[in-house]
Parts: structure tokens; C-alpha cells; sequence
């Protein structure tokens, strides 16, 4: 009886057992891409110099000119942008004629068989699709010309998108095809290791699930784990891997919604789950067919057993948790050594700030009742490094929230003339930021520049020390939204106390979130703020009885669950005051702050995917880790 060789079952098909994705990638070899360019320029320069027809431009796409083509014979699309079209109506109605202009001029002796042989395929109503042969540069690809209109010459793609907003779908291809550009350099752009991924992703589409038609799709997923990450140039390829595997396999829940590319909704109803948005066009969604969705599902989650089977027998456990965490790291050694400030970092921070604050209250020709220390300093939950903290200047000869306004841009004047002219060496190194039209914003770093903190100066007035709670929001409820920006930071002092009551346990799980959201979420844009993270932890907290103790996996946990339900969140605070009897509650998601009815800190929609998104990712990751420690797969 002949043993098997050791290791668990093989990752995917055509591998060994025990083989990684980089050992195996390297078997691949390598491909001749200059014949394979050779060819190509080849199709284009007999087209320019024999074909009938005005080209302004040629714009190579498919995996060979994406640098993200795995198997030989590949798929090169070629996109003629025709001079004479002009619209795209025209385009529609001329394509077919075009395409078999050129296919008549291919069928020729002028080309056949100098530049190679030609076995036609098939047409469509945007292109037509053939597979040449040339055997003196020993390539063989299917070759697909799509004549295209350059509408982006003529207008903007805000535009282009509200044309395309009524049309049939069989229109808005037409206007796809003239799009393809932006998907091609959306590609091209990544690092040669996102275009390694992808070429992995397309071979288990083919070997695995047995299909081709899905490929875009995969190049979605991986870019957008790519920009997700920050755009680095190294990382993991089998843990994106899995997690790409983990996501496909949960399928039905996929929200991939390009905010940093267009607000999807001013163009269309963003389809419901699951939806993976061209980020080249709001109204083309990537999810494949029905059919090929439930083999995609089923191969992804049998590849993600299996994947889960190879870290085991090498011994290197599944991928981080949270990105910036060490393999194999525990969420509580993670805060403890890398998230939590020491107590002589808290120390230092605190002394700078009062320093600061000693400034403001005697340094700057006002009479100042008090300083409010806020942001995530003045509330404890801030994170080893940079921070920001909110310094309100409640100033004694202001009168009313009207005075406030009507004396702001002399209030802000003599506060930057205070910092500029007696500020020198008072406490670290103080640089001027920008300026709105109701604060100064300033970084701020320690005498040894190791930590920095965002620093925004509010003037304000003590408006609770004349009013209650109540008899301000009733005020304001008459006010404009503007208008209600100057009560704000009024409430500062309320805020504070609402968080810092909280135990230390609990602000070190806000130290978590607010640590994942910078890193995973907040990359490119501020998607959410701390202050929002700091009420979804204190609103779990709150409802599980104000625990001093607690799992703080289990309840990271729970926050990430929360988030993926990021559209259905409501949290309000019942005991702090009544919002209904002040203003009309927006629809979910609501967070309201529990010092002011009026502002809900939650997410934007057009961040919303976003959000959710990354917290569906960690869910996967910290499965991972369940089953990693529970020896699930110890005996595969």
C-alpha cells in the first residue's frame, strides 16, 4: 500500500501538498511578454496602416495589459476610438458596420498569412472576437476589437453618469466599452504583488469553479483589499488570499462600494446585497450570474478550509486580526503593548496639555472662566502616538450665543496674535494649522517630537451657566443648522464626563476601535470619527450593565457586528433627554451625542460600505482564529 506524502489535502488544484501559494506561484516560469506585446502591435499596425477608418487612439486592455494574465493562450481587448463617432448613438449604430470593415480587411491577402492565422469566433453588438495564431513568434491569443466613442473628450464623468442614469442596460454597455480606459489604468496602477494575487484569484476561478466569464470581478476584489490596506507594495498573498476566499464564501453579503470614486446613489439605487461596483461605473454591478455565484460560494469555502489546514501544518496560525498586529498576537498583549499609552507617556501628554491650557487662560488678554479639555486626551481613550484634543475657551465678557458669533472673528484674531507673538518654547513645538470660522487648529508635539496631538482652540460661552440643559435645546430648536454649530462646544464638558465615567477597560476597547479604524477604515478618507466609535463602545457597555469586567474579545467582537449592521444602528440616550421633543431623528444610522440632540456623529452614506466592510473583514479574521485555537483543523 503506497502512503500519501505529508501534509494536508492540496490548496488548490494542480498544487502539492504542503505547498504554499508563493512556492507554487514560482513554478509557474515565466512568459515571453515582449512576443506577446510583439503580436498585438502587430493586429494594430496592420489596422492603422490598412483599415479605412480615422483611429485618434488605441487603448490595450485584457490580463495581458493589466500585467494580471495567467494562462497562454491569453485575452487582449482592443479599443479603437474612432474619430468619426459623434456620440454615442452613432457608435451604436455604426459599430457592426466598423467591425466588419476591419474583419474584411483581416480576411485579406494583405494579412493573411504574413501577420498570422485567423480563425474567427463570434460578434457582438460592441465588438468582434477572433483567435490568431502567429507561429514565427510562437503565440496564440483571442484577440477582441471593441470601436469606441471618446466621450470623455467632450465631457466630464458626472456627466457621463447622469446620461447613462435611464437607459437600458443594453445602452449603458455601449457607454461601458467608451469607460474601459479607467478600469485598464485602475489596474495598472496596483504593484506587481497585487497583479500576483489577482493571477492567482483567476486560477482558482478556472481550475476550482470552472468558469472564465468572472474575471473582472476578482480584479475588483483584489484592488479593492489593496487601496482597504493602503496601497502597499508588500504583504501577506496567502492571507489575502484566504480572506478574499472568506469573503466569496459568505458571498451574500458583499458590499463593495467605491466612495473615493463617485457617491454611487446621486447616480442609481445602489443595488441591495451583494453588490461589487465597477469603480470605473456606478451602474454596472460585477456580481456574477445566480449559477456562478453558488460555485463560487461552495469552492471558496471548501479553499478556505483547506487554507485554514495548510497554516496548521506549518505552523503559522492564521492572519492577524487587526493589520499592524503580529501573527499570532493576542488583542489584549496588542493593547497592552502596542495601543494603550504607558503611564509616563500619559503624564507627559497631560503636563503639555495643562501647559497649554495655563496659556489660554492667562496669556491671551482674556478673562477666561475655564478650559475644557476634550478629544480623545481629555477624554482618556487616546492612542499611543498622535492624538487630538479639543481646548474650549469659555470667555467671561461674551454674553450670548449671538455675541459669540458677532465677535468670533476678533476672538480667533487675538488668540492666533497670543500663540504667535508669546508662544515661543512655552510647552513643545506648536504649529499652525488651518483656520474655520470658529476655531484654531494647531499640531503639537512633546519636547522630544515622539508624540503629536491635533489641537483645535474653540471659543465658546458658558451657556450652561445660566441655562439648563433643557431650556438650551429648546433654544436651538428654532436655530439653524449653522447656528447650532456655535452651541457645540458648550457641551464639551458634558461629553468629557460622559465618557470618562467609563472603567479603563472599557476605554482600552475604545483604543482598539478607534486603532482599527485608523488603520483599516480611515486610510484615505475619514469615514468615522473617534467620538462615534466611543459612543458604540459605551452603548454596548451601557446595555450589558456597566460591567468593571469583561472579555474584550468577546465584546471587539460584538462592536464589529454592530458595524456590519452599520444601517439598521440606533442609539440613543433616553436617560440624557428626550431627542423626539427637540428635533425630527434622521433615519438610521443614528448616534446621537448624549450632550446634544442635535448632532448624529454616524457615519455619512457614502461611507457606509466602507464601514461595514472592514468590520465584516475582522469577523472573518477573528473566525479564523477560533477555529485556529480550537484545533479544528489539527487533524486534517
Amino acid at each position: 500500500m503506497t502512503s500519501q506524502p505529508p501534509g494536508p489535502e492540496p490548496l488548490l488544484r494542480g498544487m502539492k501538498r504542503g505547498q504554499t501559494i508563493p512556492q507554487f506561484m514560482a513554478e509557474w516560469g515565466s512568459t515571453d511578454i515582449n512576443k506577446c506585446h510583439e503580436m498585438i502591435e502587430r493586429v494594430i499596425r496592420f489596422m492603422k496602416q490598412n483599415v479605412p477608418i480615422s483611429v485618434a487612439k488605441v487603448v490595450k486592455g485584457g490580463p495581458m495589459n493589466k500585467n494580471t494574465f495567467t494562462f497562454i493562450p491569453g485575452h487582449v481587448d482592443l479599443f479603437l476610438f474612432i474619430n468619426d463617432f459623434s456620440s454615442i448613438q452613432d457608435m451604436k449604430s455604426k459599430t457592426r458596420r466598423i467591425v466588419e470593415t476591419i474583419r474584411a480587411k483581416l480576411d485579406s491577402s494583405e494579412f493573411v498569412p504574413r501577420y498570422g492565422v485567423i480563425q474567427f469566433i463570434e460578434y457582438t453588438p460592441h465588438s468582434m472576437k477572433f483567435h490568431l495564431t502567429c507561429h514565427d513568434l510562437d503565440q496564440q491569443h483571442t484577440i477582441e476589437v471593441f470601436p469606441a466613442y471618446d466621450i470623455l473628450k467632450y465631457k466630464n464623468l458626472h456627466d457621463v453618469y447622469m446620461d447613462m442614469k435611464d437607459l437600458p442596460d443594453a445602452d449603458k454597455d455601449f457607454y461601458a466599452v467608451c469607460l474601459a480606459e479607467i478600469q485598464i489604468d485602475f489596474i495598472r496602477q496596483a504593484p506587481s504583488k497585487v497583479h500576483s494575487l489577482i493571477r492567482i484569484l483567476k486560477y482558482w476561478l478556472k481550475e476550482e469553479v470552472k468558469t472564465e466569464d468572472c474575471y473582472y470581478f476578482l480584479e475588483i476584489m483584489a484592488m479593492h483589499r489593496w487601496k482597504r490596506a493602503g496601497k502597499p507594495n508588500d504583504f501577506d498573498i496567502s492571507d489575502w488570499f484566504e480572506e478574499i476566499m472568506t469573503q466569496l464564501a459568505d458571498l451574500r453579503s458583499l458590499s463593495i462600494i467605491w466612495e473615493d470614486k463617485y457617491t454611487a446613489s446621486s447616480y442609481r439605487t445602489v443595488a441591495t446585497k451583494p453588490v461589487v461596483l465597477d469603480p470605473a461605473n456606478p451602474h454596472k454591478n460585477a456580481i456574477p450570474d445566480h449559477r456562478s455565484c453558488e460555485r463560487i460560494r461552495e469552492s471558496a469555502r471548501a479553499v478556505v478550509t483547506r487554507s485554514q489546514d495548510l497554516k496548521d501544518y506549518k505552523g503559522s496560525g492564521p492572519a492577524p486580526i487587526i493589520e499592524g498586529m503580529a501573527r499570532g498576537e493576542k488583542l489584549q498583549h496588542f493593547i497592552q503593548h502596542t495601543i494603550q499609552p504607558s503611564s509616563d507617556d500619559r503624564r507627559e501628554c497631560d503636563h503639555l496639555v495643562e501647559r497649554v491650557t495655563n496659556f489660554l487662560q492667562h496669556k491671551t488678554n482674556f478673562s477666561v472662566s475655564k478650559v475644557v479639555k476634550g478629544g480623545s486626551l481629555g477624554k482618556s481613550t487616546n492612542v499611543l502616538g498622535k492624538s487630538d484634543v479639543d481646548l474650549v475657551v469659555f470667555i467671561n465678557n461674551i454674553k450670548s450665543i449671538e455675541d459669540l458669533s458677532n465677535k468670533m472673528p476678533i476672538l480667533l484674531n487675538t488668540l492666533e496674535d497670543a500663540l504667535n507673538s508669546k508662544w515661543t518654547d512655552f510647552a513643545g513645538y506648536l504649529e499652525q494649522g488651518n483656520r474655520s470660522d470658529r476655531g484654531l487648529q494647531y499640531n503639537l508635539s512633546c519636547g522630544d517630537r515622539r508624540h503629536f496631538h491635533d489641537v483645535d482652540i474653540l471659543p465658546s460661552f458658558n451657556i450652561l451657566g445660566v441655562k439648563t440643559s433643557h431650556e438650551v435645546f429648546t433654544e436651538m430648536k428654532s436655530k439653524t443648522d449653522d447656528e447650532r454649530r456655535l452651541y457645540a462646544p458648550c457641551f464639551s464638558q458634558e461629553q468629557v464626563d460622559f465618557v470618562k465615567e467609563a472603567p479603563i477597560k472599557v476605554k482600552n476597547l475604545i483604543r482598539l476601535v478607534k486603532y482599527w479604524a485608523k488603520v483599516e477604515v480611515n486610510r484615505e478618507v475619514k469615514a468615522v470619527t473617534s467620538f462615534f466609535l466611543e459612543l458604540v463602545v459605551i452603548s454596548h457597555w451601557k446595555n450589558n450593565g456597566c460591567p468593571y469586567d469583561f472579555v474584550t474579545q468577546d465584546w471587539f467582537r460584538d462592536v464589529m457586528t454592530q458595524l456590519t449592521q452599520l444601517t439598521s444602528l440606533r442609539i440613543l440616550w433616553p436617560d440624557q433627554y428626550d431627542a423626539a421633543s427637540f428635533c425630527v431623528l434622521p433615519k438610521n444610522p443614528v448616534v446621537l451625542d448624549p450632550a446634544n440632540p442635535y448632532i448624529n456623529v454616524a457615519p455619512r452614506p457614502k461611507h457606509h460600505s466602507l464601514v461595514m466592510t472592514c468590520a465584516q473583514n475582522v469577523l472573518y479574521r477573528m473566525q479564523a482564529w477560533q477555529n485556529y485555537r480550537a484545533g479544528r483543523y489539527a487533524d486534517s
